[in-house]
């Protein structure tokens, strides 16, 4: 006997387009007895008709099997279903369960293989709908390998509209296996891959994941995180057999570890992404509140301090400008994108030119994300970046000179407000001067958030906002802000011909995304996923519900003012998608450019940048494009930088937000429309206005 403990799960690694193989020889040397699960894999990913009715007569000699399975692995030639259809029909018939499973290739690409049949994930594509259609329990298993990263928002969303069930498994290589291919990833893709497992799989999927898919997820994000490599479960060993001959008459025998797709299936294989992650636990909420009641009544012991000692008061005397060459810099860090770092490098800049700043520690809930994005910026100012934690704000308020909320919203975001006050709170205490730089003021819903908001400004010697709708904002109005704007301009006006920080992989992506387009117009694209919160005057029990219905909707009235606008133009223009924000934190903008994807179909030319752009790359491209439509904040601020005829979409439900407050601030209210209102005609007639006439700009080369 091959084996001294009975399996209970055996892989058959085979030939699978030989008219049969010797399984009677390769089970002569193996304790079947406890086999519960059974897979095949055929070599090649080709399966015959009478090596499938030898997989069932195998099965006849299993007493304890419950499940079969059929693996094909990276198959891009197409997949013969007719096999696979009689083996899911003969095993149901006989009680067992049976899935059929794909483990994908590195160029499998949603966004390819919905915009052509050429590609070689189609044929993945086609098999999956066919044995679905016919009723057959369908997986695809992803590998965490770089060459899919970036690919995974689209794959998992294109298997959640096809009802097949996506698995991520920490395999380096075929065959499947429970180790991770350290080496090969770079920083970024891990921390990308990381931020995908933690936020898509185990945030928004968890409420539908069975425990086994958890907990593989876990070990994963606890392997991406560098501490150690996954610990799979201990029933998670599986019998290899394989044939070493390619008759498939000489085998072997070997042990491994690895997932089992059939022990960690959906339990409801077709509940709607839309609902999942939608609303935390009851659990999730007590914890949420018992950490701000905590650290919010830390906060308020500080304030109570400085109270007593007269340290609140705002001093706006003139002439009280002092050097301040280092700062403590707070705000939404952890959360932010490339817009924010760009909000971070403009008021670098200002505080620099102002208070004579050379050195900065940014505070944020996310250190690793931030420390990703800092090295995207060109400034005069030594930047580090620390956790958030209140002990380690109260031991760096002691190395600053002051402390500078730096830009981005001061919103309802109530565990960041009780640390902001906390930290403000122990500067002013100390003596040190708190300054609010570019801010948003609001919105807020709870009136706690906005007394903590109110409190927190209330302590700053100098406050500038960023439009003019933030100065009307009621924690601000009567405190004599300074009106000017986003600090993003300010740093994205120091990128000059020459950008310092553009990265080769950009390069590389801008010239596949421009590539065959010349003397046809090139129109970017930005927009985001919105979640509840946006919805205003609707009832809370009602909110999801509408806020899905009308990002539906306008999804597909955009859909068609772009296909409409390509249609009718004398040469079809190019679209070019950029994510300002693709990770799952904050909701991937990916997951907008495939639902677009998906709704333009293949005859409108729609090309998605499906990487993490960075900041400079986003400028380069933007530089090249003959005008934007944008929904979120920051990308119209990138356009409207480089002078790119701009479109905004507010995508707040029910009520004008800072996208219109900033094209109002421009003179071009006319060119933004609220997501609930927009229309294809609108965007169509918009687009046509805005460029037609014009012709596609001549420099198409990335800049240096």
């Amino acid at each position: 006997m091959l084996s001294v403990t009975p399996p209970k799960r055996i892989e058959i690694i085979a030939p699978g387009d030989k008219q049969s193989f010797d399984l009677d020889h390769a089970f002569d040397a193996v304790d079947v007895s406890g086999v519960e699960t059974l897979c095949l894999a055929p070599i090649d990913a080709t399966l015959t008709s009478a090596v499938a009715e030898s997989l069932l007569e195998l099965a006849d000699r299993l007493p304890f099997l419950q499940a079969v399975s059929v693996r094909f692995v990276e198959a891009n030639a197409p997949v013969n279903t007719e096999p696979v259809l009689a083996l899911s029909e003969n095993a149901l018939r006989r009680g067992l369960r049976f899935q059929a499973e794909f483990v994908l290739g590195d160029d499998a690409d949603a966004s390819a293989a919905l915009d052509s049949d050429d590609v070689p994930f189609t044929s993945i594509l086609a098999a999956s709908r066919t044995m679905r259609d016919a009723g057959v329990s369908v997986c695809w298993l992803v590998p965490a390998r770089p060459a899919l990263t970036f690919n995974m928002e689209g794959l998992f969303s294109l298997a959640r509209d096809e009802r097949v069930d996506p698995i991520l498994v920490p395999a380096g290589s075929w065959p499947l296996s429970d180790s991770l291919t350290n080496a090969t990833f770079t920083d970024d893709e891990r921390l990308f891959l990381w931020d995908f497992v933690s936020y898509r799989l185990l945030d928004e999927d968890r409420s539908f994941l069975p425990p086994a898919r958890i907990s593989l997820y876990e070990t994963l994000r606890l392997t991406l995180e560098g501490q150690g490599s996954p610990a799979l479960a201990k029933d998670a060993s599986t019998e290899v057999l394989v044939a070493h001959t390619s008759d498939g008459h000489d085998w072997a025998l070997r042990n491994e570890r690895r997932p089992d797709p059939q022990a960690s299936r959906y339990s409801d294989p077709q509940t709607p992404a839309e609902t999942a992650g939608s609303a935390p636990s009851v659990r999730e909420r007590a914890g949420d509140l018992a950490q701000v009641l905590s650290e919010g009544t830390r906060a308020l012991g500080q304030w109570a301090g400085a109270m007593l000692a007269g340290a609140v008061r705002r001093d706006t005397r003139p002439g009280q400008e002092r050097r301040l060459p280092s700062v403590l810099i707070i705000g939404a860090y952890g959360g932010e994108h490339i817009g924010d770092a760009a909000i971070l490098g403009g008021v670098l800049f200002r505080i620099h030119r102002r208070y004579g700043t050379t050195r900065a520690i940014v505070l944020s809930q996310r250190p690793r994300h931030t420390r990703h994005l800092v090295p995207m910026l060109d400034t005069p100012v030594e930047v580090t970046v620390e956790g958030s934690e209140p002990s380690r704000a109260r031991h760096l308020v002691r190395q600053v000179d002051a402390v500078v909320y730096a830009g981005g919203p001061l919103t309802d975001l109530p565990k960041q407000l009780v640390r902001h006050f906390y930290t403000v709170s122990l500067a002013r205490r100390a003596g040190k001067p708190f300054i609010a730089e570019g801010i948003g003021a609001g919105p807020f819903v709870m009136w706690p958030s906005e007394w903590t908001g109110r409190r927190i400004v209330r302590m700053a010697e100098r406050i500038a906002v960023r439009t003019s709708d933030d100065a009307k904002a009621r924690i601000v109005r009567d405190l004599s802000p300074e009106t000017g704007r986003d600090p993003a301009f300010d740093y994205l006006e120091t990128r000059g011909h020459d950008l310092t920080r553009l990265a080769d992989v950009d390069r590389r992506w801008i010239e596949r995304l421009f590539k065959d387009i010349e003397g046809r117009m090139a129109i970017g694209l930005n927009l985001r996923p919105i979640r509840a919160v946006f919805t205003a005057g609707v009832p809370a029990a009602e909110r999801i519900a509408r806020t899905r219905l009308v990002e539906a909707r306008f999804e597909q009235e955009f859909a068609d003012g772009l296909r409409r606008f390509s249609e009718g133009a004398a040469s079809p223009p190019c679209f070019v998608f950029y994510p300002m924000n693709p990770n799952q934190f904050g909701h991937s903008d990916l997951r907008s450019a495939y639902r677009l994807k998906r709704l333009l179909g293949p005859n409108v030319d729609f090309r998605i940048w499906q990487a993490d752009a960075g900041l400079d790359g986003v400028v380069a491209l933007l530089r090249r494009m003959d005008a934007v439509i944008s929904m979120r904040f920051h990308a119209t601020i990138f356009a409207l930088s480089q002078g790119r005829p701009a479109i905004g979409i507010d995508y707040r439900v029910g009520q004008r937000d800072k996208v219109a407050a900033l094209l109002a601030d421009f003179g071009q209210s006319e060119n933004c429309g609220r997501i609930d209102e927009v229309t294809s005609t609108w965007l169509y007639e918009h687009l046509r206005d805005l460029v037609v006439g014009k012709g596609p700009r001549e420099a198409r080369s990335v800049t240096s």
